[in-house]
């Protein structure tokens, strides 16, 4: 735990100091106040390990399956210093969770949709499943009373975001709504009141997609899915249709609770030669580093192996 949180913190700290080296900004050091959160890491290595978001050197990133007009956004905004956009990594995780633990092919899952933040889109190109990320629970609860206690009035001329958001939720009528935020998941049927407004009813879980084990993630193919063997008893998928490229270890136990059903991803990072010595200097030596990110599909726990790159 503690070795994927400090991974994500320094490659937040390289990508927030190319951002500010590229704008000119007075400091490059990025300040994460509260501290990182796990759930936080561990949606950005999942996403980046599955190939579901791709990371540019300066925090620019874009998501996989998206339509050309969606981003690039970027994890960074400008300041003194660059100011940690992070809401984003909250969506990223729960964009990465959709699909790979809830089963619904990128596609079908769009990045900021209307005034809200994820949607999952049924065969006719209708919003399913709708989710509002957050940067923390305080923010949850707050959005979560909002919608609870607004008015026809906010609704039928929304002023605020919070409101806008709540429009959208009448206008379109999803079936499920998600609330998401660092280590909190909560789920609600959306039911449409005789007035217009949206009311939320407690349920137990988002509604499992179409994917099948070996189905591609991206466009959801199952045909022109084809394997072949990686080292180490990986076994290889490519999808000939999108041509999205993922793996699966099944003979990896799992590190919490010893299940065989273990998926498997990888991305390149970088590492300073010696993190010590980098906290004074950070132009100090570094080396490229081959991640290989585990996710158990049992209990879902997220670990992740690094060796230098040759």
């Amino acid at each position: 735990m503690d070795d994927l949180l400090a991974m994500s913190r320094r490659q937040l700290d390289g990508w927030a100091s190319e951002f500010a080296r590229k704008r000119v900004l007075p400091d490059e050091t990025l300040r994460l106040r509260p501290s990182l959160h796990l759930d936080e890491a561990n949606g950005l290595a999942l996403a980046r390990g599955a190939g579901l978001v791709e990371v540019q050197a300066d925090g620019a990133f874009r998501l996989a399956g998206a339509a050309p007009n969606k981003g690039p956004y970027n994890l960074f905004s400008r300041g003194p210093a660059p100011l940690l956009n992070r809401e984003y990594l909250v969506q990223i995780a729960a964009f990465a969770e959709i699909v790979i633990e809830h089963r619904w092919p990128a596609r079908r899952v769009t990045f900021e949709y209307d005034a809200l933040d994820l949607a999952v889109l049924d065969d006719r190109g209708r919003p399913l499943v709708v989710a509002e990320t957050n940067r923390d629970t305080k923010s949850l609860e707050v959005m979560l009373a909002a919608i609870g206690s607004a008015s026809l009035d906010q609704v039928t001329n929304p002023a605020t975001t919070i409101h806008r958001k709540i429009a959208a939720l009448a206008r379109y009528a999803p079936v499920v709504f998600w609330a998401v935020a660092p280590g909190v998941r909560r789920t609600f049927d959306v039911e449409i009141d005789p007035t217009g407004m949206p009311r939320l009813r407690t349920r137990d879980a988002l509604p499992r997609g179409p994917l099948a084990e070996l189905d591609c993630r991206i466009c959801g193919s199952e045909e022109d899915v084809r394997g072949h063997s990686l080292p180490g008893g990986r076994i290889g998928l490519v999808c000939t249709s999108c041509d999205h490229h993922w793996s699966r270890t099944p003979r990896t136990a799992c590190r919490r609770c010893g299940s065989a059903d273990v998926e498997v991803g990888a991305y390149q990072g970088w590492a300073y030669d010696e993190p010590e010595a980098a906290a004074d200097d950070t132009m100090a030596s570094w080396h490229y580093v081959d991640w290989d990110v585990y996710r158990c599909q049992k209990c879902h726990h997220v670990w992740q192996v690094g060796r230098r790159a040759d």
